[in-house]
Protein backbone atom coordinates (compact mmCIF):
# COMPACT_ATOMS: atom_id res chain seq x y z
CA UNK A 1 0.00 0.00 0.00
CA UNK A 2 1.30 3.62 -0.64
CA UNK A 3 2.12 6.13 1.92
CA UNK A 4 1.01 9.63 2.24
CA UNK A 5 1.76 12.53 4.05
CA UNK A 6 -0.79 13.87 6.34
CA UNK A 7 1.31 16.66 8.22
CA UNK A 8 0.84 18.08 11.53
CA UNK A 9 2.62 21.06 13.10
CA UNK A 10 3.21 19.54 16.50
CA UNK A 11 5.79 16.53 17.08
CA UNK A 12 6.12 14.73 19.95
CA UNK A 13 9.27 12.39 20.80
CA UNK A 14 6.44 9.82 20.61
CA UNK A 15 5.38 10.95 17.40
CA UNK A 16 8.48 11.29 15.65
CA UNK A 17 9.89 8.16 16.59
CA UNK A 18 6.66 6.54 14.85
CA UNK A 19 7.31 9.38 12.02
CA UNK A 20 11.00 7.90 11.57
CA UNK A 21 9.55 4.25 11.75
CA UNK A 22 6.93 5.16 8.59
CA UNK A 23 9.22 6.24 6.96
CA UNK A 24 11.94 3.28 7.58
CA UNK A 25 11.71 2.02 3.33
CA UNK A 26 11.55 5.49 2.07
CA UNK A 27 14.86 6.96 3.26
CA UNK A 28 16.54 3.38 2.89
CA UNK A 29 15.75 3.94 -0.88
CA UNK A 30 17.46 7.04 -0.57
CA UNK A 31 20.82 5.20 0.87
CA UNK A 32 21.25 2.26 -1.61
CA UNK A 33 20.69 4.88 -4.59
CA UNK A 34 23.21 7.68 -3.09
CA UNK A 35 23.33 10.94 -4.31
CA UNK A 36 26.10 12.30 -6.86
CA UNK A 37 26.36 15.02 -4.27
CA UNK A 38 28.33 12.18 -1.98
CA UNK A 39 30.51 10.79 -4.80
CA UNK A 40 31.53 13.90 -6.63
CA UNK A 41 31.34 16.68 -3.99
CA UNK A 42 28.34 18.35 -5.40
CA UNK A 43 26.75 21.07 -2.91
CA UNK A 44 23.39 20.51 -2.04
CA UNK A 45 20.17 21.45 -3.98
CA UNK A 46 18.61 24.21 -2.67
CA UNK A 47 15.00 23.60 -2.41
CA UNK A 48 11.90 26.55 -1.62
CA UNK A 49 8.57 24.96 -0.37
CA UNK A 50 5.29 27.36 -1.13
CA UNK A 51 2.08 26.37 0.44
CA UNK A 52 -0.30 28.34 2.69
CA UNK A 53 -0.89 25.50 5.00
CA UNK A 54 1.69 25.91 7.95
CA UNK A 55 1.28 21.95 8.28
CA UNK A 56 1.49 20.97 5.07
CA UNK A 57 4.81 23.37 4.90
CA UNK A 58 6.49 21.66 8.21
CA UNK A 59 5.30 18.08 7.26
CA UNK A 60 7.08 18.63 3.78
CA UNK A 61 10.42 20.25 5.35
CA UNK A 62 10.63 17.46 8.53
CA UNK A 63 9.11 14.12 6.89
CA UNK A 64 11.38 14.05 3.97
CA UNK A 65 15.40 12.97 4.46
CA UNK A 66 16.31 15.88 2.07
CA UNK A 67 19.84 15.79 2.90
CA UNK A 68 19.86 11.65 2.35
CA UNK A 69 18.65 12.49 -1.05
CA UNK A 70 21.22 15.78 -1.41
CA UNK A 71 18.99 18.18 -0.85
CA UNK A 72 18.52 20.74 1.65
CA UNK A 73 15.61 23.07 2.09
CA UNK A 74 16.47 27.22 2.31
CA UNK A 75 13.49 28.70 2.66
CA UNK A 76 9.64 28.33 3.25
CA UNK A 77 6.84 31.11 1.96
CA UNK A 78 3.14 30.83 2.83
CA UNK A 79 1.92 32.24 -0.65
CA UNK A 80 3.25 32.95 -4.23
CA UNK A 81 4.01 36.79 -3.75
CA UNK A 82 6.20 35.37 -0.41
CA UNK A 83 7.44 32.56 -2.67
CA UNK A 84 9.19 35.21 -5.59
CA UNK A 85 10.53 37.04 -2.52
CA UNK A 86 12.35 34.03 -1.32
CA UNK A 87 12.83 33.01 -4.63
CA UNK A 88 15.51 36.26 -4.95
CA UNK A 89 16.99 35.76 -2.16
CA UNK A 90 18.00 32.31 -1.72
CA UNK A 91 18.12 31.41 -5.85
CA UNK A 92 16.65 27.63 -5.41
CA UNK A 93 17.16 24.99 -7.46
CA UNK A 94 13.74 23.62 -7.15
CA UNK A 95 10.65 24.79 -6.23
CA UNK A 96 7.73 22.91 -4.41
CA UNK A 97 4.23 24.55 -4.94
CA UNK A 98 0.85 24.37 -3.97
CA UNK A 99 -1.54 25.51 -7.27
CA UNK A 100 -4.17 26.92 -5.11
CA UNK A 101 -3.24 30.22 -2.90
CA UNK A 102 -4.42 33.24 -1.43
CA UNK A 103 -3.10 36.51 -3.35
CA UNK A 104 -1.25 34.67 -5.83
CA UNK A 105 -1.02 30.99 -6.66
CA UNK A 106 1.50 29.31 -7.64
CA UNK A 107 0.60 29.07 -11.14
CA UNK A 108 0.81 32.45 -11.70
CA UNK A 109 4.00 32.22 -9.39
CA UNK A 110 5.71 30.28 -11.88
CA UNK A 111 4.08 32.01 -14.74
CA UNK A 112 6.25 35.10 -13.47
CA UNK A 113 9.12 32.98 -13.02
CA UNK A 114 9.39 31.97 -16.08
CA UNK A 115 8.52 35.46 -17.68
CA UNK A 116 11.49 36.48 -15.73
CA UNK A 117 13.55 33.83 -17.53
CA UNK A 118 14.01 31.61 -14.46
CA UNK A 119 14.81 28.03 -15.36
CA UNK A 120 14.30 26.82 -11.99
CA UNK A 121 12.46 23.19 -11.78
CA UNK A 122 8.93 23.21 -10.55
CA UNK A 123 6.52 20.26 -8.64
CA UNK A 124 3.34 21.46 -8.50
CA UNK A 125 1.07 20.47 -5.49
CA UNK A 126 -3.05 20.51 -5.63
CA UNK A 127 -5.75 18.82 -3.53
CA UNK A 128 -7.50 18.99 -7.09
CA UNK A 129 -7.49 15.78 -9.41
CA UNK A 130 -8.28 18.23 -12.44
CA UNK A 131 -6.48 17.73 -15.70
CA UNK A 132 -6.58 21.41 -16.97
CA UNK A 133 -4.57 22.70 -13.92
CA UNK A 134 -1.98 19.71 -14.84
CA UNK A 135 -2.21 21.21 -18.54
CA UNK A 136 -1.53 24.71 -17.11
CA UNK A 137 1.30 23.17 -15.25
CA UNK A 138 2.59 21.85 -18.34
CA UNK A 139 2.62 24.98 -20.04
CA UNK A 140 4.73 26.92 -17.35
CA UNK A 141 7.75 24.00 -18.09
CA UNK A 142 6.80 21.97 -14.21
CA UNK A 143 8.34 19.38 -14.00
CA UNK A 144 5.62 17.04 -12.09
CA UNK A 145 2.37 17.61 -10.44
CA UNK A 146 1.88 15.77 -6.98
CA UNK A 147 -1.98 15.35 -5.52
CA UNK A 148 -2.62 15.48 -2.19
CA UNK A 149 -1.63 14.08 0.31
CA UNK A 150 1.46 13.73 -1.05
CA UNK A 151 2.68 10.11 -1.46
CA UNK A 152 6.37 10.20 -0.53
CA UNK A 153 7.38 7.43 -2.33
CA UNK A 154 5.70 9.62 -5.59
CA UNK A 155 8.17 12.71 -4.53
CA UNK A 156 11.04 10.18 -3.53
CA UNK A 157 11.18 9.37 -7.08
CA UNK A 158 10.44 12.63 -8.61
CA UNK A 159 13.42 14.32 -5.91
CA UNK A 160 15.99 10.87 -7.71
CA UNK A 161 15.02 11.85 -10.89
CA UNK A 162 15.10 16.04 -10.32
CA UNK A 163 18.82 15.62 -8.69
CA UNK A 164 20.54 14.06 -11.94
CA UNK A 165 19.26 16.61 -13.85
CA UNK A 166 19.95 19.21 -11.98
CA UNK A 167 23.25 18.19 -11.10
CA UNK A 168 24.19 17.20 -14.98
CA UNK A 169 23.00 21.19 -15.72
CA UNK A 170 25.12 22.68 -13.21
CA UNK A 171 27.77 20.55 -14.95
CA UNK A 172 27.27 22.07 -18.16
CA UNK A 173 27.24 25.37 -16.89
CA UNK A 174 30.27 24.99 -14.95
CA UNK A 175 32.31 24.11 -17.66
CA UNK A 176 30.57 26.73 -20.60
CA UNK A 177 31.33 29.54 -17.94
CA UNK A 178 28.55 31.95 -16.46
CA UNK A 179 26.23 32.92 -19.18
CA UNK A 180 25.51 37.31 -19.73
CA UNK A 181 22.30 36.82 -17.24
CA UNK A 182 24.39 35.19 -14.56
CA UNK A 183 27.26 38.50 -15.05
CA UNK A 184 24.76 40.94 -14.88
CA UNK A 185 22.59 39.23 -11.87
CA UNK A 186 26.30 39.43 -10.27
CA UNK A 187 26.56 42.94 -10.99
CA UNK A 188 23.16 43.98 -10.10
CA UNK A 189 22.67 42.01 -6.89
CA UNK A 190 22.52 44.11 -3.70
CA UNK A 191 24.67 42.85 -1.03
CA UNK A 192 27.70 41.39 -3.70
CA UNK A 193 31.08 42.28 -3.64
CA UNK A 194 32.79 44.57 -5.45
CA UNK A 195 35.23 42.74 -7.00
CA UNK A 196 32.78 40.30 -8.01
CA UNK A 197 31.40 42.61 -9.96
CA UNK A 198 33.94 44.26 -11.38
CA UNK A 199 34.70 41.00 -12.62
CA UNK A 200 31.45 40.52 -14.28
CA UNK A 201 31.84 44.07 -15.90
CA UNK A 202 34.96 42.79 -17.26
CA UNK A 203 33.46 39.89 -18.86
CA UNK A 204 30.69 41.44 -19.92
CA UNK A 205 33.00 43.90 -21.86
CA UNK A 206 31.64 47.25 -19.95
CA UNK A 207 34.90 47.56 -17.57
CA UNK A 208 35.79 50.89 -16.85
CA UNK A 209 32.71 52.33 -18.55
CA UNK A 210 30.11 54.98 -16.95
CA UNK A 211 26.39 52.98 -16.86
CA UNK A 212 22.81 53.70 -15.99
CA UNK A 213 20.43 51.23 -15.07
CA UNK A 214 16.74 51.55 -16.35
CA UNK A 215 14.20 49.25 -14.81
CA UNK A 216 10.88 48.57 -16.46
CA UNK A 217 7.73 47.82 -14.70
CA UNK A 218 4.79 46.02 -16.82
CA UNK A 219 1.36 47.14 -15.80
CA UNK A 220 -0.41 43.55 -14.95
CA UNK A 221 -3.62 43.98 -14.63
CA UNK A 222 -5.44 41.57 -12.18
CA UNK A 223 -8.06 39.92 -15.10
CA UNK A 224 -4.71 38.23 -16.81
CA UNK A 225 -5.57 37.80 -20.54
CA UNK A 226 -4.91 34.40 -22.02
CA UNK A 227 -2.35 35.71 -24.68
CA UNK A 228 -1.08 38.43 -22.53
CA UNK A 229 2.63 36.05 -21.90
CA UNK A 230 3.18 35.57 -25.25
CA UNK A 231 2.84 39.17 -25.79
CA UNK A 232 5.04 39.79 -23.12
CA UNK A 233 7.23 37.49 -24.54
CA UNK A 234 7.37 39.47 -27.53
CA UNK A 235 8.06 42.99 -25.87
CA UNK A 236 11.05 41.31 -24.11
CA UNK A 237 12.90 39.95 -27.34
CA UNK A 238 12.15 43.11 -28.93
CA UNK A 239 13.94 44.72 -26.12
CA UNK A 240 16.92 42.25 -26.05
CA UNK A 241 17.56 42.62 -29.68
CA UNK A 242 17.25 46.45 -29.40
CA UNK A 243 20.28 46.40 -26.32
CA UNK A 244 22.52 43.41 -26.56
CA UNK A 245 25.27 45.42 -27.87
CA UNK A 246 28.04 46.48 -24.48
CA UNK A 247 28.46 49.64 -26.71
CA UNK A 248 25.08 50.99 -26.29
CA UNK A 249 23.57 48.88 -23.74
CA UNK A 250 22.73 45.57 -22.51
CA UNK A 251 18.98 44.11 -21.51
CA UNK A 252 18.45 42.04 -18.21
CA UNK A 253 15.70 40.81 -16.27
CA UNK A 254 15.39 41.80 -12.39
CA UNK A 255 12.66 39.79 -11.70
CA UNK A 256 9.67 41.36 -11.42
CA UNK A 257 11.80 44.11 -13.61
CA UNK A 258 12.82 44.19 -16.99
CA UNK A 259 16.09 46.34 -16.78
CA UNK A 260 18.66 47.86 -19.09
CA UNK A 261 22.45 48.59 -18.08
CA UNK A 262 23.29 51.36 -20.36
CA UNK A 263 27.02 51.88 -21.27
CA UNK A 264 25.65 55.84 -22.84
CA UNK A 265 23.84 56.77 -19.81
CA UNK A 266 21.18 59.56 -20.16
CA UNK A 267 22.85 63.23 -20.08
CA UNK A 268 19.90 65.33 -20.12
CA UNK A 269 16.25 65.44 -20.36
CA UNK A 270 16.23 65.04 -23.89
CA UNK A 271 18.12 61.39 -24.12
CA UNK A 272 15.33 60.51 -21.46
CA UNK A 273 12.33 61.10 -23.20
CA UNK A 274 14.13 59.77 -26.46
CA UNK A 275 14.40 56.57 -24.50
CA UNK A 276 11.17 56.91 -23.15
CA UNK A 277 10.09 57.18 -26.80
CA UNK A 278 11.76 54.22 -27.62
CA UNK A 279 10.70 51.88 -24.95
CA UNK A 280 6.70 53.39 -25.39
CA UNK A 281 6.74 52.35 -29.37
CA UNK A 282 8.24 48.69 -28.38
CA UNK A 283 5.34 48.40 -25.28
CA UNK A 284 2.35 50.19 -27.39
CA UNK A 285 3.05 47.44 -30.40
CA UNK A 286 2.02 45.02 -27.65
CA UNK A 287 -0.45 46.90 -25.89
CA UNK A 288 1.01 46.64 -23.02
CA UNK A 289 1.35 49.59 -20.31
CA UNK A 290 4.93 50.21 -18.58
CA UNK A 291 6.14 52.50 -16.11
CA UNK A 292 9.96 53.12 -16.36
CA UNK A 293 13.02 54.50 -14.26
CA UNK A 294 16.10 55.72 -14.39
CA UNK A 295 18.96 55.28 -11.59
CA UNK A 296 21.50 58.04 -12.48
CA UNK A 297 24.67 57.55 -14.02
CA UNK A 298 27.70 55.69 -11.98
CA UNK A 299 31.28 56.61 -12.53
CA UNK A 300 31.58 52.55 -13.66
CA UNK A 301 30.33 49.42 -13.99
CA UNK A 302 31.23 47.91 -10.78
CA UNK A 303 28.74 50.36 -8.88
CA UNK A 304 26.07 49.60 -11.55
CA UNK A 305 24.04 48.17 -8.53
CA UNK A 306 23.92 51.69 -7.13
CA UNK A 307 22.08 52.94 -9.95
CA UNK A 308 19.77 49.70 -9.94
CA UNK A 309 18.81 50.30 -6.54
CA UNK A 310 17.71 54.25 -7.41
CA UNK A 311 15.60 53.10 -9.93
CA UNK A 312 13.85 50.43 -7.76
CA UNK A 313 13.26 53.36 -5.21
CA UNK A 314 11.95 55.76 -8.05
CA UNK A 315 9.51 53.10 -9.38
CA UNK A 316 8.15 52.66 -5.64
CA UNK A 317 7.14 56.30 -5.64
CA UNK A 318 5.72 56.38 -8.92
CA UNK A 319 2.08 57.53 -7.95
CA UNK A 320 3.91 60.95 -7.80
CA UNK A 321 5.67 60.96 -11.15
CA UNK A 322 4.51 62.62 -14.33
CA UNK A 323 2.28 60.17 -16.19
CA UNK A 324 4.21 59.64 -20.07
CA UNK A 325 7.66 60.13 -18.61
CA UNK A 326 10.72 58.39 -17.89
CA UNK A 327 11.10 58.68 -14.06
CA UNK A 328 14.70 60.24 -12.95
CA UNK A 329 16.43 62.41 -10.49
CA UNK A 330 15.83 62.91 -6.72
CA UNK A 331 12.08 61.68 -6.27
CA UNK A 332 11.70 64.58 -3.25
CA UNK A 333 12.55 66.81 -5.59
CA UNK A 334 9.93 66.33 -7.68
CA UNK A 335 7.04 68.56 -8.26
CA UNK A 336 3.44 67.92 -7.51
CA UNK A 337 1.73 67.68 -10.74
CA UNK A 338 -1.38 69.88 -10.93
CA UNK A 339 -1.46 70.26 -6.81
CA UNK A 340 -0.59 72.80 -4.17
CA UNK A 341 -1.85 72.21 -0.10
CA UNK A 342 -4.30 75.06 0.55
CA UNK A 343 -3.68 77.41 4.18
CA UNK A 344 -7.01 76.60 5.43
CA UNK A 345 -7.30 73.40 7.83
CA UNK A 346 -8.36 70.24 6.85
CA UNK A 347 -11.90 70.15 8.17
CA UNK A 348 -12.66 73.97 6.65
CA UNK A 349 -11.21 72.35 2.92
CA UNK A 350 -13.55 69.30 3.95
CA UNK A 351 -16.97 71.57 4.15
CA UNK A 352 -15.72 73.72 1.49
CA UNK A 353 -15.55 71.00 -0.91
CA UNK A 354 -19.10 69.59 -0.16
CA UNK A 355 -20.90 73.45 -0.44
CA UNK A 356 -19.14 73.50 -3.88
CA UNK A 357 -20.71 69.68 -4.74
CA UNK A 358 -23.79 70.89 -3.08
CA UNK A 359 -23.87 74.09 -5.12
CA UNK A 360 -22.80 72.94 -8.44
CA UNK A 361 -19.68 74.99 -8.63
CA UNK A 362 -17.04 73.12 -10.86
CA UNK A 363 -14.39 75.55 -10.37
CA UNK A 364 -14.38 75.03 -6.83
CA UNK A 365 -14.41 71.21 -6.87
CA UNK A 366 -11.21 71.53 -8.87
CA UNK A 367 -9.68 73.87 -6.88
CA UNK A 368 -10.52 72.28 -3.17
CA UNK A 369 -9.29 68.81 -4.81
CA UNK A 370 -6.10 70.25 -5.76
CA UNK A 371 -5.55 71.99 -2.47
CA UNK A 372 -6.61 68.38 -0.73
CA UNK A 373 -4.35 66.45 -2.56
CA UNK A 374 -1.52 69.27 -2.62
CA UNK A 375 -1.56 68.79 1.46
CA UNK A 376 -2.19 64.90 1.74
CA UNK A 377 1.15 64.55 -1.06
CA UNK A 378 3.44 67.21 0.26
CA UNK A 379 5.57 65.23 2.28
CA UNK A 380 4.92 62.01 -0.90
CA UNK A 381 3.53 59.42 1.80
CA UNK A 382 2.83 55.93 0.51
CA UNK A 383 0.13 55.90 -2.35
CA UNK A 384 -2.48 53.58 -0.28
CA UNK A 385 -2.19 56.31 2.66
CA UNK A 386 -3.28 59.79 0.05
CA UNK A 387 -5.82 57.53 -1.84
CA UNK A 388 -7.38 56.62 1.71
CA UNK A 389 -7.70 59.79 3.47
CA UNK A 390 -8.88 61.54 -0.09
CA UNK A 391 -11.17 58.60 -0.73
CA UNK A 392 -12.41 58.70 2.86
CA UNK A 393 -12.86 62.65 2.28
CA UNK A 394 -15.22 61.71 -0.64
CA UNK A 395 -17.47 58.87 0.38
CA UNK A 396 -18.15 60.88 3.53
CA UNK A 397 -19.20 64.11 1.17
CA UNK A 398 -21.20 61.58 -0.87
CA UNK A 399 -22.96 60.26 2.23
CA UNK A 400 -23.81 63.71 3.60
CA UNK A 401 -25.25 64.15 -0.14
CA UNK A 402 -27.87 61.48 -0.16
CA UNK A 403 -28.98 62.09 3.43
CA UNK A 404 -29.40 65.78 2.72
CA UNK A 405 -31.37 64.83 -0.60
CA UNK A 406 -32.77 61.14 -0.60
CA UNK A 407 -33.72 61.45 -3.79
CA UNK A 408 -30.55 61.84 -4.97
CA UNK A 409 -29.57 58.47 -4.00
CA UNK A 410 -30.08 56.46 -7.60
CA UNK A 411 -27.69 58.95 -9.22
CA UNK A 412 -24.97 59.03 -6.41
CA UNK A 413 -25.09 55.45 -6.29
CA UNK A 414 -24.78 55.29 -10.34
CA UNK A 415 -21.70 57.33 -10.06
CA UNK A 416 -20.09 54.49 -7.89
CA UNK A 417 -17.77 53.08 -10.85
CA UNK A 418 -16.43 55.80 -11.71
CA UNK A 419 -14.83 56.53 -7.88
CA UNK A 420 -14.00 52.95 -7.69
CA UNK A 421 -12.18 53.64 -10.83
CA UNK A 422 -10.40 56.95 -9.58
CA UNK A 423 -8.61 54.50 -6.72
CA UNK A 424 -7.13 52.39 -9.08
CA UNK A 425 -5.11 55.64 -10.88
CA UNK A 426 -1.60 55.09 -11.62
CA UNK A 427 -0.33 58.43 -10.86
CA UNK A 428 -1.48 61.53 -9.16
CA UNK A 429 -2.68 63.26 -11.94
CA UNK A 430 -4.94 60.92 -13.03
CA UNK A 431 -6.01 59.95 -9.25
CA UNK A 432 -7.13 64.02 -9.06
CA UNK A 433 -8.71 64.23 -12.34
CA UNK A 434 -11.07 61.16 -12.16
CA UNK A 435 -11.91 62.64 -8.58
CA UNK A 436 -12.74 66.12 -10.10
CA UNK A 437 -14.63 64.52 -12.98
CA UNK A 438 -16.85 61.95 -10.20
CA UNK A 439 -17.44 65.05 -8.07
CA UNK A 440 -18.28 67.22 -11.03
CA UNK A 441 -21.03 64.68 -12.40
CA UNK A 442 -22.50 64.63 -8.47
CA UNK A 443 -22.77 68.35 -8.51
CA UNK A 444 -24.47 68.27 -11.71
CA UNK A 445 -27.17 65.72 -11.11
CA UNK A 446 -28.40 67.53 -7.81
CA UNK A 447 -28.10 71.48 -9.22
CA UNK A 448 -30.40 70.04 -12.29
CA UNK A 449 -33.64 72.14 -12.16
CA UNK A 450 -33.00 73.50 -9.05
CA UNK A 451 -33.20 77.04 -9.94
CA UNK A 452 -30.65 80.21 -10.81
CA UNK A 453 -27.63 80.70 -8.40
CA UNK A 454 -30.13 82.46 -5.54
CA UNK A 455 -32.52 80.11 -5.54
CA UNK A 456 -29.84 77.52 -4.82
CA UNK A 457 -27.99 79.26 -2.03
CA UNK A 458 -31.57 79.80 -0.13
CA UNK A 459 -31.76 75.86 -0.63
CA UNK A 460 -28.32 75.74 0.74
CA UNK A 461 -28.86 78.01 3.91
CA UNK A 462 -31.99 75.68 4.65
CA UNK A 463 -29.94 72.22 4.39
CA UNK A 464 -26.40 73.77 6.20
CA UNK A 465 -27.90 76.40 8.44
CA UNK A 466 -25.91 74.87 11.55
CA UNK A 467 -22.62 74.84 10.05
CA UNK A 468 -20.13 77.79 9.52
CA UNK A 469 -21.77 79.73 6.43
CA UNK A 470 -20.26 82.76 4.96
CA UNK A 471 -21.59 85.03 2.12
CA UNK A 472 -17.26 85.32 1.13
CA UNK A 473 -17.25 81.56 0.51
CA UNK A 474 -20.86 81.42 -1.17
CA UNK A 475 -19.18 84.56 -3.46
CA UNK A 476 -15.94 82.18 -4.44
CA UNK A 477 -18.69 79.63 -5.47
CA UNK A 478 -20.14 81.24 -7.46
CA UNK A 479 -17.36 83.24 -9.04
CA UNK A 480 -19.21 86.95 -7.04
CA UNK A 481 -17.53 89.70 -5.75
CA UNK A 482 -18.28 89.16 -2.08
CA UNK A 483 -19.83 92.90 -1.60
CA UNK A 484 -22.04 92.34 -5.25
CA UNK A 485 -23.60 88.92 -4.32
CA UNK A 486 -24.46 90.80 -0.42
CA UNK A 487 -26.40 93.50 -2.94
CA UNK A 488 -28.27 90.44 -4.93
CA UNK A 489 -29.46 88.71 -1.50
CA UNK A 490 -30.41 91.73 -0.13
CA UNK A 491 -32.59 92.80 -3.11
CA UNK A 492 -33.94 89.34 -3.81
CA UNK A 493 -34.79 88.00 0.14
CA UNK A 494 -35.22 91.84 1.53
CA UNK A 495 -32.69 90.76 4.29
CA UNK A 496 -29.13 91.27 4.68
CA UNK A 497 -27.13 87.25 4.31
CA UNK A 498 -26.12 87.54 7.93
CA UNK A 499 -29.80 88.35 9.25
CA UNK A 500 -31.62 85.69 6.98
CA UNK A 501 -28.94 83.48 8.38
CA UNK A 502 -29.99 83.88 11.85
CA UNK A 503 -33.51 83.64 11.43
CA UNK A 504 -33.45 80.24 9.92
CA UNK A 505 -31.47 79.17 12.90
CA UNK A 506 -33.55 80.56 15.69
CA UNK A 507 -36.61 79.13 13.82
CA UNK A 508 -35.18 75.63 14.12
CA UNK A 509 -34.23 76.29 17.47
CA UNK A 510 -37.64 76.85 18.22
CA UNK A 511 -38.56 73.72 16.79
CA UNK A 512 -36.15 71.71 18.62
CA UNK A 513 -37.19 74.08 22.32
CA UNK A 514 -40.15 72.76 21.50
CA UNK A 515 -38.81 68.83 21.71
CA UNK A 516 -37.56 69.69 25.07
CA UNK A 517 -33.89 69.73 24.43
CA UNK A 518 -31.78 71.94 26.66
CA UNK A 519 -30.12 74.95 25.47
CA UNK A 520 -26.66 74.48 24.84
CA UNK A 521 -27.52 71.46 23.05
CA UNK A 522 -29.67 73.78 20.73
CA UNK A 523 -27.55 76.34 20.45
CA UNK A 524 -24.42 73.64 19.17
CA UNK A 525 -27.48 72.27 16.86
CA UNK A 526 -28.23 75.15 15.22
CA UNK A 527 -24.47 76.59 14.61
CA UNK A 528 -24.03 79.15 17.63
CA UNK A 529 -20.87 77.97 19.13
CA UNK A 530 -21.31 80.38 22.11
CA UNK A 531 -24.41 79.64 24.13
CA UNK A 532 -24.24 82.82 25.70
CA UNK A 533 -24.70 84.43 21.69
CA UNK A 534 -27.43 82.14 21.13
CA UNK A 535 -29.28 83.52 23.93
CA UNK A 536 -28.65 87.29 22.56
CA UNK A 537 -29.60 86.27 18.99
CA UNK A 538 -33.16 83.98 20.45
CA UNK A 539 -33.82 87.48 22.32
CA UNK A 540 -33.63 89.45 19.52
CA UNK A 541 -35.78 87.72 17.42
CA UNK A 542 -38.27 86.28 19.84
CA UNK A 543 -38.77 88.24 22.17
CA UNK A 544 -37.40 86.25 25.32
CA UNK A 545 -34.95 83.61 26.75
CA UNK A 546 -34.90 80.30 25.20
CA UNK A 547 -35.63 78.77 28.52
CA UNK A 548 -38.56 80.92 28.78
CA UNK A 549 -39.88 80.06 25.42
CA UNK A 550 -39.67 76.43 26.14
CA UNK A 551 -41.70 76.26 29.08
CA UNK A 552 -44.26 78.51 27.83
CA UNK A 553 -44.24 75.31 25.18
Amino acid sequence: MRRSMRCTAKYTDRHRNSTAGSLNSATNRARHHPPDQRRRGNPMIKVLIVDDEPKLREGLRLLIPWEELGYTVVATASSGIEGLKQYQLFAPELIIADIRMPGMDGLRMLSELRQGGEECHVLILSGHADFEYAKQAITHRADGYLLKPVDEDELIDYLNKLRETIQNEALLKEQSGPDRDTLLYQLLQPGGSREAADEAAVLLGVAGRETEVVLIELKRPLKKEEERQEREERARQALQRRWSDPERGLFFVYPPYLGLLLTEPLQDQEARAALWGELERIMLKENLEFFAAAGGAVSGAGLSVRSCAAARELLGVRFFGAKGELLSGDSSSWPLPSVHPGEASLRDEEHRLLLAVESGSAGTIEDTVTSLLGRLAADKQEERTVKDQLMRIVSGISARLESAYPESRPMIEENQPALSQAYTADYLSEFRERLIAYLERVAEGLTAGRGDELKRILDLIQRRYSENLKLGTLADMFNYNSAYLGKMFKNYTGEHFNTYLDKVRIENAKQFLAQGMKVYEVAERVGYVNPDYFNAKFRKYVGMSPTAYRKEC
